[in-house]
Order: structure tokens, then sequence, then C-alpha cells
């Protein structure tokens, strides 16, 4: 369980590394294998101010365990998603720029590039951010959920598919809102192939990896200062 606790710290102060923490709000969990828990942190503070502290079980009717830190109202749709699908085991919802700005077109991303092939298909939209919504909107298979003008959550069984998933999806926002109208997609002929050579090379893992670390060295022993990316 302890490996669980720092994993989500990793998460909040690597995701704060990259720009998506600057403001209170957004949510990030691991579910705790075999019981209706999830380890999550406090509402109070952002990613970037995230210490030891912050972070604590959460049930799965939403209530904090062992602490009287506040928990985000938004958790609820977590547990929801847990009960629903099983393979699910980490989920990522932050308020970034880029992401939250594709959210208000309320549609899936355009593909660009090879590393964001695998939302092709996979990218749901729900209307409101509650699981009533959210629910009967998210397929089988989906690694992502766009809630139009509010933002993306992102999904894996994994905290590194979930964080990865997040940074690629804002990646993928980027060139989506920056390169014209008229910009030539990717070929949907394509597409299915590239994504399972990409699913195959461990890019999800290594990218975790490179969050990770990146949140470590942009951690001054009191908060993250998120660096620059072009």
């Amino acid at each position: 369980m302890d490996s669980i606790f720092k994993d989500v710290l990793d998460a909040c102060r690597g995701l704060a590394a990259y720009g998506m923490g600057t403001g209170i709000g957004g949510q990030i969990s691991i579910r705790v294998p075999g019981e209706e828990l999830m380890v999550s942190h406090a509402f109070d503070k952002t990613f970037e101010e995230m210490h030891e502290a912050d972070i604590f079980a959460v049930d799965f009717q939403g209530n904090p365990v062992g602490t009287n830190k506040p928990v985000s109202i938004g958790i609820e749709f977590h547990h929801g998603i847990y009960r629903q699908r099983p393979d699910v085991h980490a989920i990522v919802h932050s308020h970034g720029f880029w992401a939250t700005s594709q959210a208000a077109l309320a549609r899936p991303l355009r593909i660009f590039a090879n590393v964001t092939t695998p939302f092709f298909g996979k990218t749901c939209i729900s209307p409101n951010d509650d699981f009533a919504s959210i629910g009967p909107a998210l397929g089988t298979d989906d690694i992502a959920i766009i809630i139009p003008w509010h933002g993306v959550i992102t999904i894996g069984n994994s905290i590194a598919e979930a964080v990865a998933y997040h940074t690629t999806f804002d990646y993928g926002a980027r060139q989506d809102l920056t390169l014209p109208a008229g910009t030539p997609t990717m070929p949907e002929d394509q597409i299915s192939e590239i994504a399972t050579m990409v699913n195959g090379t461990g890019y999800y893992k290594h990218t975790w990896d490179l969050v990770r670390r990146t949140g470590q060295e942009c951690y001054n022993g009191t908060r993250v200062f998120p660096r620059l990316i072009p």
C-alpha cells in the first residue's frame, strides 16, 4: 500500500512539472487491489503543492479514511468507473490548459502523430462530470473521457498508463488546437496498425518513468516548479 501512496504523490508532482497542476482541482487515484478503496489526495492544494501528508485512502462512498483533509466532491466518478470497469486501476483528471481547451471542442482528438493513435475510437464524450453521465458514455475499452467545457479524464490498468495517456493526450490537444483546420490527419487505415505498434513498444511505461523523474527534478523540497515545455 505504501507504494500506491508514493505513486499518487509522484503522479501529482509529475503532472505539475508538465504544467497540469497550477490551480485547485482535478484528481488522481489508484485502486487498492481487492478492496473498495482508492488512494487519492487532498482537494485544497494544487498538484504542485502536494506532500506525503496530503495523500490518503478514500472509500467508494467518497469519504476520506483516517484524515480530516478535504477530498474533491468530483471523486464520485472515480469509484463509479472502478465499479463499472474492473480492468481500470488508475484514473487521472486534470485542468491542464491544452486538454481543457480541447474539451471545449466536444470531440475526440484529430490524429496527427503515432503516439496519439491509441485514442482513436477509444475516447468517449460525457455531457457532465458526474458518473450518472460518464457511466453510460464509457465504452468497455475506452481510455479517455472528454467532458465538454470542463476537461479530460484518462484511465488505465496502472498509474503508468493513466498518467502517460494524460500527458500524451495533452500533446495531442496542442497539435489539434494549433494546426490549421485543413491539416491532413493520419489515414484511418494506418491508425490501428500504428496504435498496435505504439502499445507494444513500452512507450507508455517509459513516458510514466519520464513524468515521474521530471516531477522529482522540478521539486525543490517545498513545491514543484513547472518546466517550460515547447
